[in-house]
């Protein structure tokens, strides 16, 4: 299950981008973010957690790399903070369409049974090695 919306990039350059969320029930826990920079610079994409996200709608949820939280209540605008080895990336994302968004997720595997999805068993090496592998 895949969305997309615009986000407005904060720091390091004020400009909009586009964001594709993309959630599989085979890697249960996480939702991969794809943020299309445009011109020359490829797509960065992160993995995030679904719980996290689902958390940042409501108040402060993350430490260390990935920091989201409501810029304004009810959670209509929130501030998604990226830090990595190459720099760090303030967000500020549609609060609507990512709970719209994380409830879809939801309705396909309900928070707290995500181990009990068919094959979770047999791609958890996988998705630890997808979460792994984002630069630090």
């Amino acid at each position: 299950m895949e969305t997309q919306f615009y986000v407005h990039l904060d720091f390091p350059a004020a400009a909009w981008v586009l964001a594709r969320l993309s959630y599989s029930p085979d890697t249960p826990y996480c939702v991969e973010v794809t943020f299309y920079l445009g011109g020359d610079h490829a797509p960065v994409m992160w993995t995030l957690g679904r719980e996290l996200l689902r958390d940042g709608l409501s108040g402060p949820a993350g430490m260390g790399d990935v920091q989201i939280h409501p810029a304004d209540l009810p959670s209509h605008t929130l501030c998604l903070r990226l830090d990595s080895r190459h720099g760090t990336a303030e967000l500020s994302l549609p609060g609507q369409a990512l709970g719209d968004f994380l409830q879809r997720t939801a309705k396909a595997v309900p928070y707290g049974r995500e181990a009990e999805t068919p094959g979770f068993l047999a791609n958890l090496d996988r998705a630890l090695a997808t979460m792994l592998a984002e630069p630090c």
